[in-house]
């Protein structure tokens, strides 16, 4: 069940709110019962409410609020020992999670420029839905910044990006392999990462 409201708060500032209300009969859950993985159909929901929010406040610069509240859960799961029984979230879904980004454009040049920031955090969560404690991830944020042009044609469109610029760590996967090799298993996000992107949009 989902349920949501578009607003206008003025001709700048528009607020989006969604509310849903998921129930899984027979959610696909990964578990491993010894040195066996196997795949069961086991009882699950999840609810929560998102709100977005965009203002323009001047001309050429745009702010933007994106924000997502959970609660879910997945009942029944057989932990590896085959004995017990415990309930918990679904995989990779924090209970809070939001974004932030200010954009900011002018003319300059005979084109069109533009400043980008943006701002990322992830509340805590787990990897997969045993949640063993090496597959549980604290939570984060990560800001990066963007600099664009546009010539007067506005076909072309050239950007210097550079992400993670506070050189946070996380991990974008990890998995308790220590019943099979007897270590586990993370893949870390990229640390700072630049770059130079190019785009020619090809009509009108």
């Amino acid at each position: 069940y989902e349920v949501g409201l578009k607003t206008k708060l003025g001709p700048r500032t528009e607020l989006n709110l969604a509310a849903f209300y998921y129930k899984y009969h027979d959610y696909q859950a990964f578990v491993q019962v010894g040195f066996t993985q196997l795949v069961r159909n086991l009882p699950a929901s999840n609810k929560g409410i998102e709100a977005e929010f965009t203002t323009r406040p001047v001309d050429g610069l745009t702010i933007q609020l994106n924000a997502a509240w959970q609660d879910s859960k997945v009942k029944n799961v057989l932990l590896p020992d085959g004995v017990t029984i415990q309930n918990h979230d679904l995989p990779q879904a924090p209970s809070f999670s939001g974004n932030a980004l200010v954009r900011y454009e002018f003319d300059a040049a005979g084109g069109r420029a533009s400043i980008q920031a943006d701002s990322l955090y992830s509340g805590k969560f787990c990897f997969t839905v045993l949640c063993a404690p090496v597959e549980r991830e604290s939570s984060y944020h990560v800001e990066n910044v963007r600099l664009g042009f546009k010539p007067g044609d506005g076909n072309l469109d050239i950007s210097v990006f550079a992400n993670n610029i506070f050189k946070r760590k996380y991990r974008v996967y990890a998995f308790d392999g220590s019943l099979f090799w007897g270590d586990s298993l993370g893949v870390y996000a990229k640390p700072v990462t630049w770059g130079i992107t190019a785009r020619y949009n090809f009509g009108r």
